[in-house]
C-alpha cells in the first residue's frame, strides 16, 4: 500500500487513486513550466537575432499559449473525472 492510499477513508467515493492522479498533473506542470523558461531564455540567447522585438514578443507570447492550453487540458481532464465520480 503506498503513502496516498487510505483505505476506509474514501468520504467522497472517488475511484481509483486521486491524489496520484493530482500529484503527476502537478509534476507535470512544473516541469512544462521549467522547460518553458529555458526554451524562452535560450531562444532569446541564441536564436532571436535577426528577428525584431515584436516578433521575439510574438513568438514568446505564442509558446506561452500553447502551454496553457497544453496544461489546461491535463487539468480540465482530471476535473471532468472529479465531477463525473462525484456525480455517480
Amino acid at each position: 500500500m503506498s503513502a496516498t492510499e487510505y483505505p476506509g477513508d474514501n468520504p467522497f467515493g472517488f475511484r481509483g487513486n486521486l491524489f496520484g492522479r493530482i500529484r503527476r498533473r502537478i509534476l507535470a506542470s512544473i516541469a512544462a513550466a521549467t522547460a518553458w523558461v529555458s526554451f524562452t531564455l535560450l531562444y532569446v540567447a541564441f536564436w532571436a537575432t535577426h528577428f525584431s522585438l515584436f516578433q521575439d514578443i510574438v513568438i514568446v507570447f505564442v509558446s506561452l499559449l500553447i502551454l496553457t492550453a497544453v496544461l489546461l487540458g491535463s487539468w480540465v481532464s482530471i476535473g471532468i473525472g472529479f465531477f463525473h465520480d462525484w456525480f455517480e
